[in-house]
């Protein structure tokens, strides 16, 4: 963060946006602050000889805290912006900004923290703040947003100064801290959580097969835990051994299957550029299905990730696992998988990206094995007051190797996903964020008990640190 603050980095408000973006808002509107989002109780009051100077100066207390910063009184200057109360926005984005300078330069973040994330609220059209609110961030160990914050300031960047400063602020992340994590709590309610046929019979070549109820479509209700850990102490100038634990647990109330996946890795990470990570690394993942062992192997995995310019996010990341299934040994075999995602942000607010996917599985079954695409497109946009919303849709192919027993056919898939994520940075619970996801997936194939339809929703909170 600047050490000054007489030249204030706000610019004009933005343009308002069109009336069909607020029908995204609904759910949380609510939600949004309408008083001050932070508290200056644990300030220190204004001393009398800084009141009685702000009396005197009420015309323009701002330029009155500047000069007293520049005597080297810091306290007298900020209980002369505590005690000011502007009638305007823009005095009042001045505010806000001023204090947080100080509070930074006192060495009280946390104090300033509130500041610069009300300002990137109100504000998210102004690059400065976030880069600001993304050096706080960092030197409070909260990486992963302040990744987010430097990132979009960059693609903004008005000025080399400010250019310059959200890229030290992303090459430094991970040099002081090298132990992150996250932790999160959700609720899937789900229309057809294991994604079963509606079908209730079928023609099989002995005749007419009337399909188990508790195999058919039925909604549910699950508990999800996701929760990591890495660490990543620097072995190097530019190099990174990163170790991580991560796992998900999905518990329904009976009519969907209990899902437990685990995964360990080690890899090597290594910053080319300022701009450019590349990263390689050994994995072993398994899963349990109702408490039963399901599948389990290791892998391999490859990553590349670079910013050609500041609005542009290239990613490539590939995996090969090796996957043994206990109790289907036709599963078995070797599971390739291929990404690159692509985004561009065009404004600090407003971002698009795009991504394909290509997947094959070498099962030793010619009917389980089989090659798919998958092309997906989406966007989000951040809004006045905190609140994210984001819209992903994607389209998949697949096409089996083999007959199936069964019914004699090979499978074909297509496949649709729709999903709508909204958050909001301005609410948390003790640490918690909250997040709401709704999905709706709908699959075609041409041996109709693998058609589907789900709608589900995930609403949950999620601790990083």
């Amino acid at each position: 963060m600047t050490n000054t603050f007489d030249k204030f980095p706000g610019r004009g408000s933005q343009r308002s946006l069109g009336r069909w973006l607020f029908l995204f808002i609904g759910l949380f509107g609510l939600m949004t602050p309408v008083g001050p989002v932070w508290s200056d109780t644990a300030l220190r009051p204004p001393q009398p000889r800084a009141m009685a100077e702000t009396v005197s100066s009420q015309a323009n207390p701002a330029d009155h805290a500047i000069a007293l910063v520049s005597q080297g009184r810091m306290q007298d200057a900020l209980a002369v912006l505590l005690a000011w109360q502007p009638t305007t926005p823009a005095d009042l984005e001045r505010k806000l900004w001023s204090e947080a300078v100080l509070l930074r330069q006192l060495g009280r973040r946390d104090d300033a923290l509130p500041r610069l994330e009300a300002l990137v609220a109100s504000r998210p059209d102004v690059p400065r703040f976030r880069i600001a609110l993304g050096e706080v961030l960092t030197e409070t160990g909260q990486t992963d947003r302040a990744r987010l914050h430097f990132s979009e300031g960059l693609a903004g960047a008005r000025s080399e100064a400010d250019r310059l400063r959200a890229e030290e602020g992303l090459s430094a992340l991970g040099t002081d801290r090298p132990l992150s994590g996250y932790f999160g709590f959700s609720l899937v309610p789900s229309t057809n959580a294991a994604q079963a046929t509606s079908a209730t019979t079928f023609r099989g070549p002995f005749g007419l097969v009337r399909i188990n109820p508790n195999s058919r479509k039925r909604s549910a209700m699950g508990v999800q835990l996701d929760g990591g850990v890495s660490y990543a102490p620097r072995i190097g100038p530019r190099s990174r051994l990163r170790f991580g634990l991560s796992s998900t647990v999905e518990l329904f109330d009976g009519n969907a299957p209990d899902d437990l996946r685990m995964r360990a890795e080690i890899a090597l990470v290594h910053d080319l550029s300022q701009r450019t990570q590349v990263e390689a690394g050994v994995t072993y993942s398994a899963r349990w299905i109702d408490n039963k062992p399901y599948s389990k192997g290791p892998g391999l995995t490859f990553g590349l990730t670079t910013m050609p310019t500041n609005r542009d996010r290239l990613q490539v990341f590939a995996v090969a696992e090796q996957l043994d299934h206990d109790s289907a040994p036709g599963l078995d075999g070797t599971r390739a998988l291929g990404v690159l995602s692509y985004a561009h942000a065009l404004s600090p607010q407003f971002s698009v990206r795009g991504l394909l996917r290509l997947e094959r599985n070498d099962a030793a079954q010619a009917s389980a094995a089989f090659s798919a695409w998958d092309a997906g497109l989406g966007a989000t946009y951040l809004f006045r007051g905190g609140l994210r919303i984001g819209m992903d849709v994607t389209w998949r192919e697949a096409q089996f190797d083999g007959p199936s027993f069964v019914f004699g056919a090979t499978r074909r898939d297509e496949q649709l996903s729709a999903t709508l994520r909204m958050s909001h940075s301005q609410i948390n619970f003790a640490g918690f964020a909250p997040e709401l996801e709704v999905s709706h997936t709908r699959r075609n194939s041409n041996i109709f008990v693998y058609s589907f339809d789900e709608l589900s929703a995930r609403v949950g909170l999620i601790k990083q640190f």
